[in-house]
């Protein structure tokens, strides 16, 4: 293993165990970092970040709500003004199959469970120097990239983004370039993200257009409801002066009356589906920067459609699995 020096890093642990942090505390001092800061909850952790400026952050999973798990995720989609690529390791008493789904939407790097040993925590550490898996970006996740193999037919580009962690450590650090790096990771993330998030809108979007059209189907208006979520995270990404803008408003207009409309009168048929999906097309093409509308919409009605049918599958296996439920009742019944 390299030499190397953990003097410089700033770590913040966030735990609301006064053990954990105690424990975490010695353990980092004895592997030489000498900037730590603890703290019980997330309250303050957004204004300590800024001060400390940390390379590396401890966040408890186990908290009674899921606040810490829901600041990781803030912070990956740069919801506040401190570097968003630090690494991030969740712990946990017991990282069962919930908590463990939580923890892969959040964009953490890694998960530790308690108790936990000093060679756990030089592990990890090391393991995010040397071995740092790369960011990816979708609708709704930005993050380590957790695939096994990527999905075929869908290219999904990856980012190597800024490691302070590494550059410390390895005495590389320089914080004019850091900056710099960091700068540039989050406008090619946020290009990505602008292009996922219109995709996302127009699937949302497209999915719900059927069920909208009949009234009162609650998938098609969770799906409706989602697709405001996302457009108002596109809107927000879209800064003022991005050429899309112009342009993006105007969908943006359409789509948002129409589900102003919705939630007037939820379980009415909803009036306007084909103008909402009309924008939400064109929704996409834009933000993709492609002039060929019908291409776009045959990408996302081969998406709702694949959707579609893994839904029609997971519904097919349940009720299986409901009827061989039955047949077993029914047998035990007979027997006794």
């Amino acid at each position: 293993m390299p030499d190397y020096d953990f003097r410089s890093l700033a770590v913040v642990v966030v735990d609301r165990e006064v053990n954990t942090r105690r424990l975490l505390r010695g353990i980092l001092a004895r592997l030489g970092v000498e900037k730590i800061l603890d703290l019980a909850g997330t309250a303050d952790v957004a204004t300590a970040m800024i001060a400390i400026q940390p390379d590396l952050l401890f966040i408890d999973a186990d908290a009674p709500d899921p606040e810490g798990l829901k600041f990781v995720q803030g912070l990956r989609h740069a919801q506040a003004p401190h570097n968003p690529f630090i690494g991030v390791i969740a712990t946990t008493w017991q990282p069962t199959q919930p908590l463990l789904m939580r923890f892969n939407a959040t964009g953490a790097d890694d998960i530790m469970v308690k108790p936990f040993s000093a060679k756990q925590v030089q592990d990890r550490l090391i393991n995010l120097i040397e071995a740092r898996k790369n960011f990816v970006v979708t609708a709704d996740y930005i993050g380590p990239d957790r695939r096994r193999q990527p999905r075929e037919g869908i290219q999904i580009p990856l980012f190597e983004v800024p490691n302070t962690l590494r550059l410390k450590a390895s005495g590389q650090f320089d914080r004019n370039r850091a900056a710099e790096a960091i700068a540039d990771s989050m406008e090619a993330i946020n290009v990505q993200k602008i292009v996922r998030a219109g995709f996302q809108v127009a699937f949302l979007i497209d999915f719900a257009c059927p069920g909208l059209m009949v009234g009162a189907d609650r998938m098609a208006a969770d799906h409706l409801v989602r697709a405001g979520v996302a457009l108002e995270d596109l809107m927000r990404r879209l800064r003022p002066d991005n050429d899309l803008r112009g342009q993006a408003e105007s969908y943006a207009a359409t789509i948002r009356a129409t589900l102003d409309l919705f939630k007037s009168a939820p379980g009415r048929p909803l009036i306007g589906v084909q103008p909402l999906r009309a924008a939400a097309i064109g929704l996409a093409a834009l933000t993709s920067r492609r002039v060929d509308l019908t291409l776009v919409e045959n990408e996302v009605r081969g998406a709702v459609t694949a959707y579609r049918n893994r839904l029609a599958q997971i519904a097919q296996a349940k009720a299986g699995q409901q009827q061989s439920a039955d047949k077993d009742g029914d047998t035990e019944k007979q027997a006794g």
